[in-house]
């Protein structure tokens, strides 16, 4: 499931983090803090940025791949 983890705004230099990242692993919350911290040096996804994110956190595609793969938020549902 892809989740709106982060946003990033250049412009204002300023990023957003969803709250549940709390509740994740430490793992992914770094990597979604250095993900848009890049995203401030690139703004898109392209090969610059994944060479930025290659050289400061060569593990970032796992990490990614764990957070996506979370629910966003647990939703406990007795009906």
């Amino acid at each position: 499931m892809k989740a709106k983890w982060g946003s990033c705004y250049p412009e204002h230099r300023a990023i957003r983090l969803n709250t549940e990242l709390a509740k994740k692993r430490s793992e992914c919350l770094e990597y979604l803090v250095v993900h848009e911290l890049v995203h401030l040096r690139e703004p898109n996804h392209g090969p610059r940025f994944r060479a930025i994110m290659d050289e400061v956190m060569p593990l970032w595609r796992e990490h990614r791949d764990v957070l996506n793969e979370a629910p966003l938020a647990h939703v406990d549902r007795d009906y």
